[in-house]
């Protein structure tokens, strides 16, 4: 692995202090997991993340796709709040959400709801004059 804080310091802009925190932490390590971690700082945030042609908001929405259609709920909600915290509008996750119905279906997009609801609760959004409300899909 690499000693570049390129990507240390991609993580704490992506992520905030905390999250970054905890990943740089387990990269550095040396424990069971510790090189996993590495290759995330230095491959996926340093290289890929930081590359020019599309803005943090729009790799977050890819990034939100796959996260639905390989049913990975965590995930999906922590690169949910990166979009928002890049300026996407929680109106733009959710029709990005009804363009993936079709595709990953019904079952994928209701994993990732309670997950989405409780990033909107946490943010305040249930109270933004924009928000109609999250009733899930029954």
């Amino acid at each position: 692995m690499r000693s570049n804080d390129k990507g240390n310091r991609f993580t704490r802009h992506l992520m905030g202090d905390e999250q970054s925190a905890k990943l740089i932490s387990a990269s550095q390590s040396g424990t069971f997991g510790a090189a996993i971690a590495g290759y995330a700082v230095d491959h996926v945030f340093e290289d890929i993340w930081t590359r020019k042609g599309l803005d943090q908001a729009r790799r977050s929405l890819i990034t939100m796709t796959v996260m639905v259609a390989l049913r990975q709920p965590h995930e999906f909600g922590l690169h949910m709040g990166f979009a928002l915290d890049h300026g996407m509008k929680l109106k733009e996750i959710e029709e990005a959400l009804i363009q993936m119905l079709p595709y990953v279906g019904f079952p994928a997009i209701s994993g990732v709801m309670p997950v989405a609801a409780k990033i909107i609760a946490e943010r305040g959004l249930d109270k933004s004059e924009e928000y109609e409300g999250h009733r899930g899909l029954l």
